[in-house]
């Protein structure tokens, strides 16, 4: 039998078990507890106290690893580095970080699964409505595009406005005062049942509605007239010259506009492109005015929808401009063309007030109702200006009556959408009939601001029915001669909550802006959509802005030759007129009623009133 024999023991180990007692060593740094092992090549001292997994999971998995298998490795192993000379008698377990705990089942995580699994997180939700540029979305599956949801190509193109030019070019001496985020209009409140109406005077004259367009289908389709010989007027509130008579007279009206104007503004949060609205303030009356020759004055077409018409060439029949133009001339022959002339017509009090006497041409069938609307005031406000009601005239449109309607019932607001690109998979010639409910909701994604407008005109007009008309080119290379396909009836209220639009938050937006100016000084205002940002700004320009010299000499010409000359073959009327201007504005001052000239409307628009020029003598 062998003899064991036990390691002899140093000095320090004569009492018992325990480090030794000296602490001098050959390296200086003493003995460790598990210098025993020093001699163990696999267990060097320095590496003693690394932990090692041994457990047969750790072993297997570092078999697997290092036959390329696992999820991401491909079928390739990893390559590992050699190991250094601390390293010498370890292997690496796994280098992958830590698998997020956080995803779960529920919703938000990135690698959550269950109801949030494929959505990914929006950057700006605001910024993503409406036709605006839309953030990336970040999702887990955002390449992998499969199934119901397979793009072809147009997701880069999807949401990106093709119209991004300003309606007016901005100047740096121009001061802005307030930016709104048009987001913010949808919470402004007003209660409409406190909201009261007045009908001040009626113009022109009401012809009835032709129900025989009621059924017209695609099997039955009517081509569309082209009304030439008649005048139509879309004159500014300025050049309007009872308008400005009802503010001079009335010492309560704070506000006079025309429904088109206050339209934009009430449906601005679903508006894409750029356009404007010039506010005159004077002596604490406002003045809601547009441009001449301003986006106003035309209907946009496909503004908000995902593939919007493309702007890069601006000669083309199917660019944003050329669009617009023919919606504008579609919707003025549509509105006489629906007409029964047949019919008993009723004539109103007083005749058009854009008509001239001398000339032959025949104005177009319509009347204008000039309203007083009055809107609460908010008791609770500490500002007095808030807390008082605003009174404001408005003229509105009226195209035409039922045949059995009675006094101010049964009112038509005559309107048309066109199509300009049927496509060959959708066409209003093959879904109108049988998918009546889905071109509608198509036409209410595609233009938005449009039809917002039209509601919120027929509100204020008093118009208790619309008339919408589906025209369609008869050749998709052709603006200019068209069909119509068919024409829908809504019930102004029903369409009104249709596409979101309350009375509540129309007289909301229009009550917030009009107190927003009137804390302000007097001056002119313009209100600018910005066409890349759901933004509407508000500048301080001075008072001759947007007085074009084209529109001035026009009318220097026409003066010219009535004018006589003094001894010197200077204007003698010059110094008279200079003098009529302020009078005019020491009228309006003390708030007397002055004799006005009245505005001819031949053109879109007009220059700027004598009201305003008046206020900038002064």
């Amino acid at each position: 039998m062998v003899d064991f024999v036990m390691p002899a023991f140093g000095e320090g180990f004569a009492d018992g078990w325990g480090p030794p007692a000296v602490k001098d060593s050959v390296d200086g740094k003493g003995f460790g507890v598990y210098d025993f092992a020093e001699h163990l090549e696999k267990f060097p001292l320095t590496r003693i106290g690394k932990v090692c997994d041994f457990t047969a999971s750790g072993q297997r998995y570092l078999a697997d690893r290092g036959k390329g298998k696992g999820k991401g490795a491909k079928g390739k192993a990893a390559a590992q580095p050699p190991p250094s000379k601390d390293d010498e008698g370890f292997s690496l377990v796994d280098s992958r970080p830590m698998p997020f705990k956080g995803g779960g089942r529920g919703r938000g995580g990135p690698m959550g699964r269950g109801k949030g699994r494929g959505k990914g997180l929006q950057a700006n939700y605001q910024e993503g409505i409406l036709g605006q540029k839309q953030k990336p979305f970040f999702s887990n599956n955002q390449n992998a595009q499969k199934g119901k949801g397979k793009s072809k190509g147009g997701s880069q193109r999807r949401g990106i406005p093709s119209f991004k030019e300003w309606s007016v070019q901005t100047k740096t001496e121009w001061e802005m005062r307030r930016e709104i985020m048009l987001s913010s209009l949808s919470k402004l409140q007003l209660d409409s049942r406190e909201v009261k109406y007045e009908d001040l005077m009626w113009c022109g004259k009401l012809h009835s509605y032709n129900r025989a367009f009621d059924r017209i289908t695609t099997k039955l389709e009517r081509p569309m007239r082209r009304f030439e010989e008649l005048e139509f007027f879309n004159v500014s509130t300025s050049d309007d010259p009872h308008l400005q008579e009802m503010l001079q007279s009335d010492s309560s009206v704070t506000v006079i506009a025309t429904d088109h104007v206050l339209a934009c503004l009430v449906a601005a949060a679903r508006s894409v492109y750029s356009w404007d609205v010039v506010v005159t303030k004077i002596a604490g009356k406002l003045i809601f005015d547009k441009r001449n020759g301003s986006q106003i004055d035309f209907w946009s077409v496909n503004e908000t929808a995902q593939d919007p018409p493309n702007n890069d060439d601006k000669d083309n029949i199917n660019s944003p401009v050329k669009l617009s133009q023919e919606a504008s001339c579609i919707n003025q022959n549509f509105s006489q063309m629906v007409l029964d002339m047949e019919a008993p017509t009723r004539e109103m009090p007083n005749p058009n007030p854009f008509e001239e006497e001398e000339e032959e041409a025949v104005v177009a069938s319509g009347a204008y109702r000039y309203r007083k609307i009055i809107m609460p005031g908010n008791p609770k406000s500490e500002n007095e200006s808030e807390r008082s009601p605003v009174e404001m005239i408005v003229r509105t449109e009226v195209n035409c009556k039922m045949p059995d309607a009675r006094d101010d019932k049964g009112l038509v607001s005559v309107k048309a959408l066109n199509e300009y690109d049927p496509k060959v998979t959708y066409s209003w010639r093959s879904h109108l009939e049988s998918q009546r409910g889905a071109v509608l909701a198509n036409e209410l994604k595609n233009n938005a601001f449009k039809l917002g407008r039209w509601t919120a005109q027929a509100i204020l007009a008093g118009c208790d029915t619309m008339k919408i008309g589906y025209v369609s080119r008869m050749s998709p290379a052709d603006p200019w001669s068209h069909t119509v396909l068919g024409v829908n009836t809504h019930l102004t209220d029903g369409f009104a909550d249709q596409i979101g639009l309350t009375r509540n938050n129309m007289f909301g937006i229009l009550r917030t802006i009009v107190d927003l100016v009137m804390q302000w000084e007097d001056g002119k205002y313009l209100l600018l959509k910005d066409p890349t940002k759901s933004v509407l700004r508000i500048y301080d320009i001075p008072f001759d802005t947007f007085n074009s010299d084209d529109e001035d000499g026009e009318g220097e010409e026409e003066e010219e030759e009535d004018q006589e000359l003094d001894e010197d073959g200077n204007v003698a009327a010059a110094a008279a007129a200079g003098v009529a201007m302020r009078a005019v504005a020491l009228a309006v001052l003390l708030g007397n009623p002055v004799a006005t000239a009245r505005a001819r409307g031949r053109r879109l628009g007009g220059g700027p009133s004598a009201l305003t020029q008046a206020a900038h003598l002064e």
